[in-house]
This record gives structure tokens, C-alpha cells and sequence, in this order.
């Protein structure tokens, strides 16, 4: 009996959403152009584009292996996707929390 509520706990926290609301919501960016394709409009590539460009001014594009000018931090981020109540996609890049540990003064 302890064994399946330990087992259930630990598969209640892994599993994923995969719709909301009806609409299927995307994992990846590719996932998100997939399921563009598959309904034939672009929503969720006008929800992404709409977030790159409201960020677009924080973020500056460092070519791999080049120096890092003084001020800035180099870091990492993803995408999370989701589907408000009017039906609208939304996309918000996020930074990648676990890795800022070592960057903080």
C-alpha cells in the first residue's frame, strides 16, 4: 500500500500537461511549429515572435567561444508555453534557474 502511494506521488509529478483547455500545448519550439502545421495557422510561431521581440533588447547574441564584454553574464534560458482563457498562446522565455547558482556576486 505504501509502495503505490510513493510510486503515484512520484508519477503525479512527471507527468506532464499536454492540452489545455482543448488545445494541444507545445513542449519544445519545435513542437511548437509541429503543431503549427498539423492545424494550419501560426498561432504559437505569433506567440514566440511576439515574446523574442518584447525581449529582444536584454538579450545580445555572444558567437560561441568570443570574449564576454565587461557587465554582462552569459546565460541560458527556455521556453514555456501555454493557452490563457480567451484562447490566446502565450510564450515566455525563462532563464534557466539551476544554472545561476555560480553566477551570483
Amino acid at each position: 500500500m505504501k509502495k503505490a502511494r510513493i510510486i503515484a506521488a512520484v508519477k503525479s509529478r512527471i507527468k506532464r500537461k499536454t492540452h489545455k483547455y482543448g488545445i494541444e500545448v507545445p513542449q519544445s519550439v519545435e513542437d511548437a511549429f509541429r503543431i503549427d502545421r498539423e492545424n494550419g495557422n501560426n498561432m504559437w510561431q505569433q506567440a514566440l515572435a511576439l515574446e523574442m521581440n518584447s525581449i529582444g533588447v536584454v538579450i545580445t547574441s555572444i558567437r560561441d567561444g568570443a570574449a564576454i564584454p565587461p557587465g554582462l553574464t552569459r546565460t541560458s534560458g527556455h521556453v514555456i508555453f501555454d493557452v490563457k482563457m480567451d484562447f490566446r498562446r502565450k510564450a515566455r522565455w525563462v532563464l534557466d534557474g539551476h544554472r545561476l547558482l555560480n553566477q551570483l556576486p
